[in-house]
């Protein structure tokens, strides 16, 4: 009986698994730049006090090592106007903030695009022709 050890297989899936996860589907929504994180905190203070999270990140722009501080990322629709801020490595948040045109506060679970992964693929149902 033959033993085989996949000591790298084993160091490189969680990691595989994590490149195949889904990501938030940003179209539609928008976001404002700001000179300073305080400015955008002011700017989303109602939305802070609603119970948005890490409304602002910053970022680094140039060789100049400025920074610019972005507000969340907002839509606005029939439902109401969603927000979806950051978490604390300053990629967007997986879930925010939905206010309704009645100004009803509710949690807010982004839409997600799929990379695709193990159980899925693009090739999976194609047939060549001859």
């Amino acid at each position: 009986m033959k033993k085989f050890h996949l000591p790298l297989l084993a160091t490189a899936l969680p990691a595989l698994l994590a490149a195949c996860a889904d990501d938030v589907d940003l179209d539609g929504y928008g976001r404002r730049a700001f000179r300073t994180d305080a400015e955008c905190r002011v700017a989303y203070k109602r939305e802070l006090q609603r119970g948005l999270t890490n409304p602002c990140a910053g970022e680094r722009v140039g060789s100049s090592g400025r920074v610019i501080y972005w507000g969340p990322y907002t839509s606005r629709g029939a439902s109401g106007t969603s927000y979806l801020g950051y978490d604390q490595t300053g990629k967007v948040a997986r879930s925010g903030l939905q206010l309704s045109p009645t100004g009803r506060v509710n949690t807010y679970s982004a839409p997600t695009v799929s990379r695709g992964g193990f159980s899925s693929s693009a090739r999976a149902g194609s047939t060549a022709a001859s």
